[in-house]
């Protein structure tokens, strides 16, 4: 399966963010995966928010299932918008999510929904992912 890996970004400790993903990389290693965070960060952040969008719509285009992992009530709206494409195209949706976030619907419209404590228990259960 392919996976795009969506989460916000934006207000995120980056050095931390980059850590935490080299983990999640490795438990995905059964898997195809494509996360936004492995592009060359300075080529990256010279799009502008719609072009880095319609990259993302185009790498989800290639994709099985999207992995959204939320880590806080803070809302991302550009993972959000992916969340809508991913719905619209009938892509599967999997949450990854925080327990204690509770304000979101998006349990509702995700297939799978993997709530986790910490990183390492969402490295485990990702590595339980078929």
């Amino acid at each position: 399966m392919k996976i795009f890996i969506g989460q916000a970004v934006s207000g995120e400790d980056m050095n931390k963010l980059y850590e935490e993903m080299e983990k999640i990389y490795t438990s995905l290693e059964d898997h195809e995966y494509y996360c936004t965070l492995q592009e060359d960060e300075k080529e990256f952040q010279k799009k502008n928010k719609k072009e880095m969008l319609n990259h993302a719509f185009e790498e989800i285009d290639k994709a099985d299932a999207f992995l959204a992992i939320v880590r806080s009530e803070r809302r991302s709206e550009g993972m959000l918008i992916e969340i809508g494409y991913v719905l619209s195209k009938k892509k599967k949706l999997i949450l990854a999510i925080k327990k204690g976030v509770k304000n979101t619907y998006l349990r509702d419209m995700a297939e799978k929904v993997i709530e986790f404590e910490n990183t390492d228990d969402l490295i485990k259960q990702l590595g339980d992912l078929n």
